[in-house]
């Protein structure tokens, strides 16, 4: 079980071992139904009318086109390479897929051909964010950076070493900050304007990330301790720390901030109010 995302109430949530996507109803705390799709799914998006979701079959090398009324995985678009992290660009016609080789391969998201693919090095692309006017997309990579792209374009546009061992990125409220999960031990702040670094938070083992709506906290997941930080948005302090024990990896707010949903390696899902 390695990612999820929230569409409509229901939780899907990637089986790597099975193959499959589970439905997870955040009412009633059940799985509702479970459906095959590719080799190996990773992460999840969906547009914005929730009719449709795209996932990443890693060892199939190839993006999943799901209906999500059906709950079926209708066609697929090759990729060249294993499929790691899924968004919608602007105005939902282009998919930006990070590759496990360094690529980040964007596609047509209607008819799947491949407008470019950027280099970005030559090991896996693992965290992706957009500005909220979809203008900037930020890429880490485990190789130790993390890199620009303006998707008008879909050209690099800076890059930079945070060191360590980049993971999850969400961009802060007004598109001014960037939040960086580092496995090395910390969240560091980025100032989006300077391109410079204005505060690293310690946070043992940092992988996931997610951003209440209204910024005023940032939950963190602590992958190998088995914990979840929360951190206050004015002060970057970490105000609590809650233990879920097992491997949390990817979580998902709901959008009134009063729902966590997080995704564990021990094979749950744990939703946290």
């Amino acid at each position: 079980m390695e990612r999820r995302h929230l569409a409509t109430g229901l939780v899907y949530v990637t089986r790597v071992a099975t193959d499959s996507i589970a439905l997870v109803d955040l009412e009633s705390h059940r799985v509702t139904a479970s459906f095959k799709v590719g080799n190996g799914p990773y992460d999840v998006a969906f547009n914005a009318a929730g009719s449709s979701a795209y996932v990443t079959n890693l060892y199939d090398h190839t993006v999943g086109v799901i209906n999500t009324l059906t709950q079926t995985q209708v066609t697929t678009f090759p990729v060249a390479g294993g499929a790691v992290r899924v968004l919608l660009g602007p105005d939902e016609t282009k998919l930006y897929v990070t590759l496990d080789n360094g690529g980040l391969t964007v596609l047509n998201s209607t008819s799947g051909t491949v407008d470019t693919t950027i280099q970005l090095g030559s090991v896996a692309l693992n965290g992706v964010a957009l500005t909220s006017d979809r203008s900037r997309l930020y890429v880490s990579s485990v190789g130790g950076t993390v890199t620009e792209i303006n998707t008008a374009a879909d050209t690099v546009v800076r890059s930079f070493r945070p060191g360590g061992l980049p993971q999850d990125l969400v961009v802060g409220r007004g598109d001014s900050t960037l939040y960086l999960a580092n496995e090395a031990g910390w969240v560091q702040v980025w100032n989006l304007k300077h391109w410079t670094r204005t505060d690293s938070i310690p946070v043992p083992a940092a992988f996931g990330l997610a951003l209440t709506q209204d910024g005023e906290q940032l939950w963190v997941t602590e992958t190998a301790v088995g914990g979840i930080a929360v951190v206050d948005g004015a002060s970057r302090a970490v105000i609590e720390t809650i233990p879920v024990l097992g491997s949390p990896r990817h979580l998902a707010m709901t959008p009134d901030g009063t729902t966590a949903v997080v995704a564990n390696e021990a094979g749950v899902v744990q939703i946290i109010r």
